[in-house]
């Protein structure tokens, strides 16, 4: 789910930073696609969550002057649910279903015929006398967006006219979104203080934007509203955060492998153990986070630290082993 607040999203492609390469060849298929007075190809967004896939798909429906209806995958789970998303489509409406990966596996077929032909095959009648019957829908685009692709099957994945990457965004880049996102919300920071929030946000817009609301929040509760290295610091330190966005979670995995393991190798399930959290928190919101950004490593022999883990730990005063 997108928790953007709406008012901060860009409203156009100008002001729609970072992810350059995409954004033009989104302009040139809708450039193409009214030129030649036909309906965009199905798209399909994949990447981190955060980094603007239901933005940009906004912006495609601006900009190709077409009705967007916004769909959870999660919430497809039985035939019903996708009869009523495409029954109640208009000509040249787009979809945008968000998590498209966690649609129920078993109406995967449904949404075949759909985004090829525009028809649903139905079958009805008790088992051994069932009869297909063909529906009807209007021409449609679908925009897809997935932060787990290797979970949509590859029939699907072929029915996409294009497949595009979001990639992290650079530190200028973000520094620019949260000096945006400052004057739409009427506070005042520099550019030093938007790089510095930069910094905290991996590389994450979504995460800036947050950081920076809740910076407000402090700069009004001991500064009259007014933001300063030391609001932000003191933000920074409520929220138990630390540089590239890593949280104290994060901290306690990595002086885990550190102290505990001394930079070895470690089981999974020996790292939940001492942590006392469940092995899915571990690898869906520890390791996700951390593998990307190189602190540790993750082989068949286990989990360790890498070099870059222990000299970030080093700059917390943390002295692991080093590692040989």
């Amino acid at each position: 789910m997108n928790n953007t607040p709406k008012s901060l999203r860009p409203r156009n492609f100008k002001n729609f930073i970072g992810q350059k390469k995409l954004v033009q060849t989104i302009k040139v298929i809708i450039k193409s696609s009214q030129e030649q007075k036909k309906y965009p190809d199905h798209i399909l967004f994949y990447g981190p969550p955060g980094l603007g896939k239901t933005t940009l798909a906004e912006l495609i429906s601006i900009y190709s002057k077409r009705k967007i209806i916004f769909v959870q995958g999660s919430l497809l789970l039985f035939k019903p649910d996708i009869l009523a998303v495409f029954s109640n489509i208009s000509e040249g409406d787009i979809i945008f279903i968000d998590e498209i990966h966690s649609i129920n596996k078993n109406l995967e077929e449904l949404m075949y015929s759909a985004l090829e032909d525009s028809v649903i095959d139905i079958s009805i009648g008790p088992e051994g006398d069932k009869k297909i019957v063909r529906m009807k829908i209007q021409p449609f685009t679908l925009i897809g967006a997935t932060t787990n692709i290797s979970k949509i099957s590859q029939p699907i994945k072929d029915r996409f006219g294009l497949l595009s990457k979001f990639e992290k965004y650079s530190l200028s880049e973000l520094s620019q979104i949260i000096k945006n996102s400052a004057l739409l919300l009427k506070c005042d920071i520099n550019d030093f203080q938007a790089e510095k929030i930069a910094t905290y946000a991996n590389g994450t817009p979504r995460i800036g934007n947050r950081l920076l609301s809740r910076i407000i929040d402090f700069s009004y509760f001991y500064n009259n509203g007014i933001i300063t290295d030391k609001i932000i610091n003191k933000t920074f330190d409520y929220l138990s955060l630390y540089k590239l966005g890593l949280n104290a979670l994060h901290i306690d995995y990595l002086k885990t492998l550190a102290e505990v393991f001394e930079s070895k190798y470690a089981s999974i399930d020996a790292i939940a153990s001492i942590l006392n959290e469940s092995k899915d928190v571990i690898i869906n919101d520890i390791e996700s986070f951390l593998l990307p950004l190189k602190l540790i490593s993750k082989t068949s022999r286990g989990r360790s630290l890498t070099m870059e883990g222990q000299k970030y730990l080093l700059t917390y005063n943390i002295n692991p082993p080093k590692i040989n």
